[in-house]
Protein backbone atom coordinates (compact mmCIF):
# COMPACT_ATOMS: atom_id res chain seq x y z
CA UNK A 1 0.00 0.00 0.00
CA UNK A 2 1.43 3.44 -0.96
CA UNK A 3 1.61 6.08 1.77
CA UNK A 4 -0.94 8.80 1.30
CA UNK A 5 0.01 12.32 0.25
CA UNK A 6 -0.50 13.72 3.78
CA UNK A 7 1.96 11.24 5.29
CA UNK A 8 4.60 11.90 2.62
CA UNK A 9 4.25 15.69 3.05
CA UNK A 10 4.50 15.47 6.85
CA UNK A 11 7.51 13.17 6.63
CA UNK A 12 9.29 15.50 4.17
CA UNK A 13 8.59 18.52 6.39
CA UNK A 14 9.99 16.70 9.43
CA UNK A 15 13.20 15.86 7.54
CA UNK A 16 13.64 19.52 6.51
CA UNK A 17 13.15 20.76 10.08
CA UNK A 18 15.64 18.16 11.34
CA UNK A 19 18.28 19.23 8.79
CA UNK A 20 17.84 22.93 9.55
CA UNK A 21 18.08 22.27 13.29
CA UNK A 22 21.15 20.11 12.85
CA UNK A 23 22.86 22.76 10.73
CA UNK A 24 22.09 25.41 13.35
CA UNK A 25 23.55 23.26 16.11
CA UNK A 26 26.69 22.56 14.11
CA UNK A 27 27.24 26.19 13.08
CA UNK A 28 30.61 26.96 14.63
CA UNK A 29 30.89 30.51 13.26
CA UNK A 30 31.93 32.79 16.15
CA UNK A 31 29.53 35.41 17.40
CA UNK A 32 30.92 38.91 17.48
CA UNK A 33 30.87 40.23 21.02
CA UNK A 34 32.07 43.51 22.44
CA UNK A 35 34.96 42.99 24.85
CA UNK A 36 34.41 43.96 28.47
CA UNK A 37 36.32 47.02 29.61
CA UNK A 38 39.38 46.22 31.77
CA UNK A 39 38.28 45.20 35.27
CA UNK A 40 40.39 47.93 36.84
CA UNK A 41 38.22 50.65 35.26
CA UNK A 42 35.49 51.60 37.73
CA UNK A 43 32.48 53.40 36.26
CA UNK A 44 30.64 55.92 38.42
CA UNK A 45 26.89 56.50 38.05
CA UNK A 46 26.14 60.14 37.29
CA UNK A 47 22.46 61.03 37.72
CA UNK A 48 20.89 63.07 34.96
CA UNK A 49 19.86 66.64 35.61
CA UNK A 50 20.14 70.27 34.62
CA UNK A 51 22.98 72.63 35.39
CA UNK A 52 24.43 75.97 34.41
CA UNK A 53 27.17 75.34 31.89
CA UNK A 54 29.86 77.89 31.15
CA UNK A 55 31.44 80.80 32.96
CA UNK A 56 33.74 83.76 32.57
CA UNK A 57 37.06 82.66 31.06
CA UNK A 58 39.92 84.23 29.15
CA UNK A 59 38.76 82.93 25.78
CA UNK A 60 35.22 84.25 26.27
CA UNK A 61 33.88 81.09 24.65
CA UNK A 62 31.71 79.68 27.45
CA UNK A 63 28.53 81.76 27.87
CA UNK A 64 26.26 80.80 30.76
CA UNK A 65 23.53 78.45 29.49
CA UNK A 66 21.13 76.00 31.08
CA UNK A 67 21.83 72.45 29.90
CA UNK A 68 20.17 69.12 30.68
CA UNK A 69 22.05 65.83 30.49
CA UNK A 70 20.71 62.30 30.76
CA UNK A 71 22.16 59.90 33.32
CA UNK A 72 25.42 58.20 32.33
CA UNK A 73 28.43 56.39 33.75
CA UNK A 74 31.95 57.83 33.64
CA UNK A 75 35.26 56.26 34.56
CA UNK A 76 36.31 57.11 38.07
CA UNK A 77 39.88 57.85 36.98
CA UNK A 78 41.83 58.69 33.86
CA UNK A 79 42.71 55.66 31.72
CA UNK A 80 46.09 54.31 32.80
CA UNK A 81 49.10 52.96 30.96
CA UNK A 82 48.25 49.41 32.02
CA UNK A 83 44.64 49.73 30.89
CA UNK A 84 45.73 51.09 27.53
CA UNK A 85 48.24 48.26 27.15
CA UNK A 86 45.42 45.77 27.73
CA UNK A 87 43.52 47.43 24.89
CA UNK A 88 46.55 47.49 22.59
CA UNK A 89 47.28 43.80 23.01
CA UNK A 90 43.64 42.84 22.40
CA UNK A 91 43.37 45.19 19.42
CA UNK A 92 46.64 43.86 17.96
CA UNK A 93 45.33 40.30 18.22
CA UNK A 94 42.14 41.40 16.44
CA UNK A 95 44.07 43.02 13.58
CA UNK A 96 43.05 46.53 14.55
CA UNK A 97 46.51 48.05 14.86
CA UNK A 98 50.07 47.93 13.57
CA UNK A 99 53.38 49.33 14.81
CA UNK A 100 55.35 51.42 12.35
CA UNK A 101 58.47 53.55 12.47
CA UNK A 102 57.63 57.09 11.40
CA UNK A 103 59.27 60.48 11.42
CA UNK A 104 58.02 63.01 13.92
CA UNK A 105 59.33 66.33 15.18
CA UNK A 106 59.32 68.71 18.11
CA UNK A 107 61.26 71.87 19.02
CA UNK A 108 64.47 69.81 19.23
CA UNK A 109 64.11 68.70 15.62
CA UNK A 110 62.99 65.67 13.60
CA UNK A 111 63.47 62.09 14.74
CA UNK A 112 62.14 58.60 14.10
CA UNK A 113 59.74 56.97 16.54
CA UNK A 114 57.55 53.88 16.64
CA UNK A 115 53.86 54.67 16.35
CA UNK A 116 50.68 52.65 16.83
CA UNK A 117 48.36 53.05 13.83
CA UNK A 118 44.81 51.91 13.22
CA UNK A 119 44.37 49.41 10.37
CA UNK A 120 41.74 47.34 8.61
CA UNK A 121 38.22 47.98 9.87
CA UNK A 122 39.41 49.72 13.06
CA UNK A 123 38.10 53.21 13.85
CA UNK A 124 40.31 55.95 12.40
CA UNK A 125 42.23 53.42 10.28
CA UNK A 126 45.49 54.85 8.95
CA UNK A 127 45.76 57.37 11.77
CA UNK A 128 48.26 57.35 14.62
CA UNK A 129 46.78 56.26 17.94
CA UNK A 130 49.84 56.54 20.17
CA UNK A 131 53.49 57.46 20.13
CA UNK A 132 55.57 54.78 21.82
CA UNK A 133 58.25 55.22 24.42
CA UNK A 134 61.78 55.08 23.05
CA UNK A 135 62.33 58.84 23.29
CA UNK A 136 61.18 61.56 25.63
CA UNK A 137 60.70 64.53 23.34
CA UNK A 138 61.37 68.22 23.95
CA UNK A 139 59.56 71.11 25.56
CA UNK A 140 58.22 74.06 23.56
CA UNK A 141 61.35 75.91 24.67
CA UNK A 142 63.64 73.33 23.12
CA UNK A 143 64.84 71.66 26.32
CA UNK A 144 64.76 67.87 26.68
CA UNK A 145 61.65 66.74 28.53
CA UNK A 146 61.96 65.52 32.09
CA UNK A 147 62.63 61.78 32.06
CA UNK A 148 59.20 61.04 33.57
CA UNK A 149 57.42 62.65 30.63
CA UNK A 150 58.13 59.94 28.08
CA UNK A 151 55.52 57.51 26.84
CA UNK A 152 55.85 54.44 29.08
CA UNK A 153 54.49 51.94 26.56
CA UNK A 154 56.68 50.05 24.11
CA UNK A 155 56.22 47.16 21.68
CA UNK A 156 58.22 43.99 22.34
CA UNK A 157 58.81 42.59 18.85
CA UNK A 158 60.10 39.32 20.30
CA UNK A 159 56.73 38.26 21.65
CA UNK A 160 54.56 40.80 19.78
CA UNK A 161 53.25 42.27 23.01
CA UNK A 162 52.86 45.82 24.25
CA UNK A 163 54.56 46.25 27.62
CA UNK A 164 55.61 48.86 30.17
CA UNK A 165 59.07 50.38 30.13
CA UNK A 166 58.76 50.80 33.90
CA UNK A 167 56.32 48.75 35.99
CA UNK A 168 56.01 51.56 38.54
CA UNK A 169 54.22 53.63 35.87
CA UNK A 170 51.35 51.15 35.41
CA UNK A 171 48.83 53.42 37.15
CA UNK A 172 50.03 56.68 35.67
CA UNK A 173 47.60 58.10 33.09
CA UNK A 174 48.36 57.03 29.53
CA UNK A 175 49.91 59.97 27.70
CA UNK A 176 51.12 60.70 24.16
CA UNK A 177 47.70 59.46 23.03
CA UNK A 178 46.04 61.14 20.06
CA UNK A 179 42.30 61.77 19.91
CA UNK A 180 42.18 58.94 17.38
CA UNK A 181 43.67 56.55 19.92
CA UNK A 182 41.38 57.64 22.74
CA UNK A 183 38.34 57.24 20.50
CA UNK A 184 39.50 53.82 19.28
CA UNK A 185 39.92 52.60 22.88
CA UNK A 186 36.35 53.68 23.67
CA UNK A 187 34.88 52.12 20.52
CA UNK A 188 36.72 48.84 21.12
CA UNK A 189 34.81 48.44 24.39
CA UNK A 190 31.48 49.77 23.12
CA UNK A 191 31.64 52.98 25.12
CA UNK A 192 32.46 56.59 24.25
CA UNK A 193 34.52 59.61 25.08
CA UNK A 194 32.49 62.07 27.16
CA UNK A 195 30.67 64.87 25.44
CA UNK A 196 31.76 68.31 26.52
CA UNK A 197 28.51 68.76 28.44
CA UNK A 198 28.87 65.39 30.19
CA UNK A 199 32.43 66.20 31.15
CA UNK A 200 31.56 69.58 32.66
CA UNK A 201 28.47 68.24 34.43
CA UNK A 202 30.57 65.47 36.00
CA UNK A 203 33.41 67.87 36.87
CA UNK A 204 31.06 70.21 38.74
CA UNK A 205 30.07 67.36 41.03
CA UNK A 206 26.39 68.30 41.20
CA UNK A 207 27.36 71.48 43.10
CA UNK A 208 28.33 74.01 40.38
CA UNK A 209 31.95 73.82 41.52
CA UNK A 210 34.45 76.33 40.14
CA UNK A 211 37.23 73.75 40.19
CA UNK A 212 36.63 69.98 39.93
CA UNK A 213 38.12 69.20 43.33
CA UNK A 214 36.62 67.91 46.57
CA UNK A 215 35.24 71.35 47.52
CA UNK A 216 35.61 73.52 44.40
CA UNK A 217 38.77 75.28 45.56
CA UNK A 218 42.25 74.75 44.19
CA UNK A 219 45.73 74.52 45.67
CA UNK A 220 48.72 72.21 45.35
CA UNK A 221 47.16 69.66 47.74
CA UNK A 222 44.09 69.18 45.50
CA UNK A 223 45.43 68.66 41.97
CA UNK A 224 48.57 68.15 39.88
CA UNK A 225 48.99 71.45 38.01
CA UNK A 226 51.56 74.18 37.39
CA UNK A 227 50.61 77.00 39.74
CA UNK A 228 48.64 80.16 39.18
CA UNK A 229 50.79 82.06 36.68
CA UNK A 230 50.45 81.33 32.94
CA UNK A 231 53.56 80.50 30.93
CA UNK A 232 55.80 79.44 33.80
CA UNK A 233 57.98 76.51 32.80
CA UNK A 234 58.40 73.74 35.36
CA UNK A 235 61.41 71.58 34.36
CA UNK A 236 60.60 68.90 36.94
CA UNK A 237 56.85 68.63 36.37
CA UNK A 238 55.15 65.44 35.18
CA UNK A 239 51.97 63.42 35.53
CA UNK A 240 51.58 61.13 38.53
CA UNK A 241 49.55 58.08 39.53
CA UNK A 242 45.81 58.53 39.00
CA UNK A 243 43.73 59.01 42.14
CA UNK A 244 46.51 60.71 44.11
CA UNK A 245 44.21 63.53 45.28
CA UNK A 246 40.78 63.59 46.90
CA UNK A 247 37.84 63.02 44.51
CA UNK A 248 35.13 65.53 43.67
CA UNK A 249 31.60 65.07 45.12
CA UNK A 250 30.71 62.58 42.35
CA UNK A 251 33.69 60.45 43.39
CA UNK A 252 35.79 61.32 40.33
CA UNK A 253 39.56 61.77 40.51
CA UNK A 254 41.82 64.15 38.59
CA UNK A 255 39.09 65.93 36.67
CA UNK A 256 41.42 68.89 37.05
CA UNK A 257 45.14 68.54 36.32
CA UNK A 258 47.39 65.54 35.71
CA UNK A 259 46.57 65.18 31.96
CA UNK A 260 44.17 66.92 29.61
CA UNK A 261 41.15 64.76 28.76
CA UNK A 262 39.89 64.35 25.21
CA UNK A 263 36.15 64.82 24.65
CA UNK A 264 33.92 63.59 21.82
CA UNK A 265 32.87 67.05 20.58
CA UNK A 266 34.46 69.16 17.92
CA UNK A 267 35.31 72.58 19.26
CA UNK A 268 33.17 75.55 18.28
CA UNK A 269 33.44 78.82 20.18
CA UNK A 270 29.76 79.52 19.45
CA UNK A 271 28.26 76.09 20.04
CA UNK A 272 26.60 76.68 23.41
CA UNK A 273 22.81 76.95 23.29
CA UNK A 274 20.48 77.68 26.20
CA UNK A 275 18.00 74.93 27.20
CA UNK A 276 19.90 72.31 25.20
CA UNK A 277 19.37 68.62 26.05
CA UNK A 278 22.38 66.30 25.73
CA UNK A 279 24.22 68.65 23.35
CA UNK A 280 27.08 67.35 21.24
CA UNK A 281 28.92 69.03 18.39
CA UNK A 282 29.76 66.53 15.64
CA UNK A 283 30.28 69.23 12.99
CA UNK A 284 34.02 69.45 12.34
CA UNK A 285 33.83 72.95 10.93
CA UNK A 286 36.90 74.39 9.22
CA UNK A 287 39.40 73.73 12.03
CA UNK A 288 38.41 70.11 12.83
CA UNK A 289 39.68 70.40 16.40
CA UNK A 290 38.38 68.24 19.25
CA UNK A 291 37.67 69.56 22.72
CA UNK A 292 40.00 68.74 25.59
CA UNK A 293 39.18 69.59 29.19
CA UNK A 294 40.62 69.76 32.67
CA UNK A 295 44.11 71.21 32.34
CA UNK A 296 47.23 69.20 33.14
CA UNK A 297 50.39 68.98 35.22
CA UNK A 298 52.11 71.71 33.17
CA UNK A 299 49.19 74.14 32.83
CA UNK A 300 48.14 76.92 35.19
CA UNK A 301 45.09 77.17 37.44
CA UNK A 302 42.74 78.94 35.01
CA UNK A 303 42.78 75.93 32.68
CA UNK A 304 41.49 73.72 35.51
CA UNK A 305 38.24 75.67 35.92
CA UNK A 306 35.26 73.38 35.36
CA UNK A 307 34.14 75.60 32.48
CA UNK A 308 37.55 76.28 30.86
CA UNK A 309 37.68 75.05 27.25
CA UNK A 310 40.58 74.02 25.02
CA UNK A 311 40.98 72.13 21.76
CA UNK A 312 43.49 70.47 19.48
CA UNK A 313 43.80 68.62 16.20
CA UNK A 314 42.90 64.93 16.38
CA UNK A 315 46.48 63.94 15.54
CA UNK A 316 47.97 65.86 18.43
CA UNK A 317 48.91 64.21 21.71
CA UNK A 318 52.00 64.49 23.88
CA UNK A 319 53.04 64.06 27.51
CA UNK A 320 50.00 65.84 28.91
CA UNK A 321 47.17 64.38 26.78
CA UNK A 322 44.99 61.56 28.14
CA UNK A 323 41.30 60.68 28.52
CA UNK A 324 38.53 58.92 30.41
CA UNK A 325 35.45 57.10 29.10
CA UNK A 326 31.65 57.27 29.34
CA UNK A 327 28.91 54.67 29.06
CA UNK A 328 25.55 56.13 28.15
CA UNK A 329 22.45 54.73 29.86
Amino acid sequence: MKPNIFFRTAFTFAIIVFLITACDKNDDSPEETTPSIPSSILMKDIPGGSFTMGGSNAANDAPLVNVTVSSFKISEKEITNQEYIEFLNAAYADGWISVELQQTSDPCGAYMEKMVLGKGDAPNAGQIYLQLGETGGCTSGGEPEHFNNRSWIYFNSTNNQFELLDDTKANWPVNWVKWYGADAFAQFYGVSLPTEAQWEYAARGGQQLEYPTDDGTLNETKANYNGDVPGVYNPTGHSIEVGSYSPNPFGLYDMGGNVWEWCLDYYNANFYTDAAIDPINLNSGTDAKRVRRGGSWNYHAATLLTYARASDKEDRGNNHFGFRIVKNE
